[in-house]
């Protein structure tokens, strides 16, 4: 009686028509919603798609989306389910979600431990190493050190390390080490920004590393020489330059794009 009220809704919300019989072709649909997510809305309809997912046993294993994080959890698990369970958010689906984001609403830091030392064979903080992110304080040491050879690089070509001074780099090495050494950047605070439990001071300690409005006036910088330099790559035959060697990862500037 329950599925049935549960169905009932669902048809209500999305205009379709199942029941008992066709449960296997609702289980598909409802994971087809949550897969949907990989369309923008511009192309289907926020309200085809499904943003939240509460489930008991089922999609905790078998069932994969890149586009899944975080997984809230309130339930205890150990072992091979825990494992399961949390794996449904670590399809990485590109530079902009480098991992997946698990809230424990139930401290099993302990049975978290035993499982991935467990099944990776390795005990303590390595097993956690080879399962888990670095904490957030060692991230922001990462970062603390891409700033400071971003702005060695630029003191080194005698310029001001900020945003207006990209242009005054002369020379395709200079702008392709410039299109390096800020990637990184980006790609640190991207990680950063999966992190939900930054406290005041290292929130404070990012910013002053490098300010929001110089991060947002550096990634236009970045996007107009790479750009550049991209539509040069594609044109450029010898192996040995330095534009050939460059991956832009356009891909992790995208949170900076409104649809």
């Amino acid at each position: 009686e329950a599925l049935k009220a549960i169905m009932a809704d669902y048809n209500r919300q999305y205009g379709v028509n199942f029941d008992i019989g066709t449960f296997d072709l609702y289980y598909q649909d409802v994971q087809k919603r949550i897969k949907d997510q990989k369309y923008p809305n511009s192309d289907l309809p926020h309200d085809k798609k499904i943003d939240l997912t509460i489930v008991v046993d089922m999609l905790l294993t078998g069932f994969d989306s890149q586009y899944i994080n975080p997984l809230y959890v309130d339930r205890h698990l150990k072992y091979h389910g825990l494992i399961q369970a949390f794996s449904r958010t670590n399809r990485v689906l590109h530079g902009a979600k480098p991992c997946g984001n698990i809230l424990d609403f139930r401290a099993q830091r302990e049975a978290v431990d035993d499982a991935i030392a467990l099944f990776s064979g390795e005990a303590g903080e390595r097993a956690r190493e080879i399962w888990l992110v670095d904490p957030a304080p060692v991230v922001v040491e990462k970062l603390s050190e891409a700033v400071q050879q971003l702005e060695d690089f630029m003191q080194s070509q005698g310029v001001d390390c900020r945003p207006g001074e990209v242009a005054s780099l002369k020379g395709d090495e200079a702008r392709a080490t410039f299109i390096n050494c800020f990637r990184e950047v980006q790609r640190i605070r991207t990680q950063l920004d999966q992190y939900t439990d930054l406290d005041p001071e290292l929130r404070e300690t990012i910013d002053k590393l490098l300010p929001e409005d110089d991060l947002r006036a550096f990634r236009g910088v970045y996007l107009d020489v790479a750009q550049e330099l991209k539509a040069r790559q594609e044109k450029t035959p010898d192996p040995n330059d330095p534009i050939r060697q460059l991956d832009f990862e356009f891909v992790l500037f995208d949170s900076a794009l409104i649809d």
